[in-house]
């Protein structure tokens, strides 16, 4: 079996593969594994390095797989100590988070209504509200499917209406630790730096065309990056038009995140700024004690744009600045930032669902074409673009292709 792409989702099939008694070979195109989870350091105002997570960050309620996941390798998680889903507003400080998850459950209620399923933006334009309060929700929004409200389905105002001050975590050392722990796990051969090029439907089998040769399989896993699975420069497959139809309906998000370090260890907190989609936070870690790095995630491509975030974080990091004058900022060159649509083998962060798709359509993204299976955070109906989403969505994949080879056999 082929498994393309060492992030969460092809790394859960592969170890599914493997112990339902496959023989796996990943192909990875970095030179190391977790693709959109990567957890580095940075040096801030304590004796040691502080982690940062430039991808996937928050491990949040239901979560059950990866949590059994951790326990299979052995990995603990830390509380952060503050809410992923409690945001103070910046810009107005008069409205509250109660009053932006009561818009949102105006909103949801409102999108009910629909007799076709709406835009969030066409609820927000419904909602009878102060356009400021009615803006905070849209940034929220935005931020959070890292693309306009206008361009994603309104089915979004769910998860919005139902924020509560639950708790976040994140794994104790980085949450890149995972694949990494995943990775060692493996008897198969994890080609690191390998370009997959095509992959290619024979009478034997597929061949998989990467940049140092070619090698048969019975079957691919296909768990890339949506951007790289479609497009004139996406890796070459056999797909059908129904496939291409459904994979072009999933948008996905353009999103980055900045790490600035601090002089002081400051308080847990977590403040967005509505005008400039962005929200800033400050954590816990496993030393027990909040990290002195003000860490800060963009979404939407508008975002990103106005603040000429892809070319420099300068604009960006001044904003942070202006609504985070409780902290004690360091030096703002060794800030960390990272852009993933200007990363070549993820062209965007992570997926969410236009008003176009529907359940059916979230169904086939999953579906085989012959022996080729697909997964990815894209796929995940529950857990749409994150890690619970693509590990779910990678053992999936796998479960198939057993179920398919027992089918098979006589």
């Amino acid at each position: 079996m082929a498994v393309l792409g060492a992030g969460l989702a092809g790394l859960a099939a592969a170890t599914q593969l493997e112990a339902d008694g496959m023989d796996v070979t990943v192909f990875e195109a970095r030179e190391r594994v977790g693709g959109r989870l990567w957890s580095e350091t940075i040096e801030a105002g304590r004796k040691e390095p502080c982690v940062i997570e430039r991808g996937a960050e928050f491990v949040l309620s239901g979560y059950t797989s990866m949590r059994r996941l951790l326990d299979v390798t052995g990995l603990d998680l830390v509380d952060t100590g503050m809410s992923y889903y409690v945001r103070a507003l910046a810009d107005t400080p008069d409205i509250t988070t109660d009053d932006v998850v009561g818009a949102g459950r105006e909103a949801a209620a409102i999108a009910k209504t629909f007799t076709s399923p709406p835009s969030a933006e066409e609820v927000l334009q419904r909602l009878d509200l102060e356009p400021r309060l009615v803006d905070a929700l849209r940034a929220r929004i935005e931020i959070s499917t890292a693309v306009a409200a206008s361009d994603v389905s309104a089915e979004t105002l769910e998860n919005i209406a139902s924020f509560e001050p639950r708790p976040s975590w994140r794994v104790s050392g980085g949450n890149q630790e995972l694949p990494k722990a995943l990775a060692a796990r493996l008897t198969g051969t994890i080609r690191f730096g390998e370009f997959v090029q095509a992959v290619e439907a024979t009478d034997e089998g597929y061949i998989v065309r990467a940049s140092t040769g070619s090698s048969r399989y019975d079957s691919v896993v296909v768990a890339l990056p949506l951007a790289l699975i479609r497009g004139a420069s996406a890796v070459t497959m056999p797909l059908p038009e129904w496939k291409v139809t459904v994979l072009n309906r999933v948008l996905q998000g353009d999103a980055a995140k900045l790490h600035i370090p601090l002089r002081e260890v400051p308080e847990t907190s977590a403040v967005m700024s509505t005008k400039d989609r962005f929200w800033t936070w400050t954590a816990m870690d496993a030393t027990g004690s909040v990290t002195p790095v003000l860490n800060s995630f963009m979404g939407s491509p508008a975002a990103l744009d106005n603040t000429r975030a892809a070319v420099s974080h300068d604009a960006w990091a001044a904003q942070a600045r202006l609504i985070r004058p409780d902290l004690a900022f360091g030096d703002l060159d060794s800030a960390v930032s990272t852009i993933w649509r200007n990363d070549p083998l993820a062209r965007g962060s992570y997926a969410a669902y236009s008003p176009a798709t529907n359940r059916e359509d979230i169904e086939r993204l999953e579906q085989p074409v012959g022996n080729i299976y697909f997964a990815g955070e894209y796929a995940d109906p529950d857990f749409t673009g994150l890690m619970e989403g693509a590990i779910r969505s990678g053992e999936r994949a796998a479960n198939r292709i057993r179920d398919a080879v027992l089918a098979s056999t006589p």
